[in-house]
């Protein structure tokens, strides 16, 4: 059996296949190594991954996930993943090569996620090929749930929100300032606190402010991602993520005001990683 998993901040897939067919899909927390030490990995997987998925059964284990991108973080996922898949072989990978070969599979293209985070990569059919790091959501993160979070917080703290807007935000969160801070700054996950609020956003986007927004959180995406590739004129760019999948007509529409020809875009990549792992099954 061959178990993909992808993984992002906020949500982890899980399906295992057997010759080609899904025998069973979880979900569980995203286990980004950034957010999570090894105790807390190795929690979450005996809590919500072991009772469900029979580890001795399992001969490939394919993760994808966000922040997979050093050794150690690497370390941190394969030791906890290698106490429950003892007899699998484990290959642990970055989140960006997972959505490029759902994307693409072998072709070249350029590959962007949008969910909590944000990245990007060239992808020549078989290797990525970085193009500026993200740099998370204190930094960068441009386009994605997090960095339209704090475009909202931002302005709603700083009363530049219309009245109506303002009214709606209150009758939905009723947060205080003391709220706000206290998840920003003294709990866990404050990405995930972040990109929460495109719940808010998404049913509003043709909101005259919240469209503006938006549309600039996705041009800093371009600016700051996309234009570094020499050929993102001539090349598809595809996605996935959240983000990208709930706002695709805005980012469409931005995408060609930029000179940007958008391929595909999914909500997750886990049917083009089946596609791409289990190529006689699909």
């Amino acid at each position: 059996m061959i178990l993909i998993a992808d993984s992002g901040s906020t949500k982890t897939t899980w399906v295992l296949t057997e010759d080609g067919v899904v025998k069973n899909r979880i979900e569980t927390a995203g286990l980004n190594p950034y957010f999570h030490t090894s105790e807390s990995v190795e929690a979450v997987l005996m809590a919500d991954v072991e009772p469900y998925i029979t580890g001795d059964h399992v001969r490939e284990v394919h993760f994808y996930g966000a922040g997979c991108s050093t050794e150690n973080n690497d370390r941190m996922i394969r030791e906890a993943l290698a106490l429950i898949f003892r007899k699998a072989e484990i290959g642990i990978w970055h989140d960006i090569l997972g959505a490029a070969r759902a994307l693409f599979g072998h072709s070249r293209g350029i590959a962007g996620i949008l969910g909590t985070g944000c990245n990007s990569c060239y992808y020549d059919g078989q290797s990525v090929h970085m193009g500026v790091d993200s740099l998370g959501y204190l930094f960068g993160d441009e386009g994605a749930g997090s960095y339209l979070g704090k475009q909202l917080l931002g302005r709603y703290l700083k009363k530049q929100l219309p009245e109506d807007l303002k009214i709606a935000f209150d009758d939905h969160y009723g947060l205080t300032l003391e709220d706000i801070l206290n998840a920003l700054y003294n709990r866990p996950f404050p990405n995930r606190f972040l990109a929460s609020f495109s719940h808010f956003l998404a049913p509003r986007q043709e909101h005259p402010v919240i469209r503006k927004m938006i549309k600039d959180s996705f041009l800093a995406f371009f600016e700051a991602q996309i234009h570094h590739y020499p050929d993102y004129q001539t090349l598809q760019v595809s996605f996935t993520g959240s983000i990208a999948w709930y706002y695709r007509l805005l980012l469409t529409e931005t995408a060609e005001e930029k000179g940007v020809t958008i391929g595909t875009i999914m909500k997750d990549p886990m049917e083009g990683l089946l596609r791409f792992h289990c190529p006689k099954g699909n």
